[in-house]
């Protein structure tokens, strides 16, 4: 086991540093592209971000949000 591999924790994440978490070998902008495409393209976990609020404006993901993607794409 490694040792400076944290335990991931559901919380408040801005956008870009989750993308990274997922995409750590890509630069920010691709990272965030991905994660993106990845919320878009799986039809029920971008439905249930819109049930609870999600806006793809808006630069931090709630707690809430994270669970969802987490609950779908696993942990990164």
């Amino acid at each position: 086991m490694e040792e400076n591999k944290t335990e991931f924790r559901v919380k408040a994440y801005g956008k870009a540093e989750l993308a990274m978490l997922y995409n750590p070998q890509m630069c920010t902008r691709e990272a965030l592209r991905t994660l993106t495409r990845w919320m878009v393209r799986n039809e029920e976990l971008y439905r249930e971000l819109l049930v609870i609020g999600y806006k793809k404006t808006c630069k931090i993901f709630t707690p809430k949000e994270v669970a969802v993607i987490t609950h779908y794409l696993g942990e990164p």
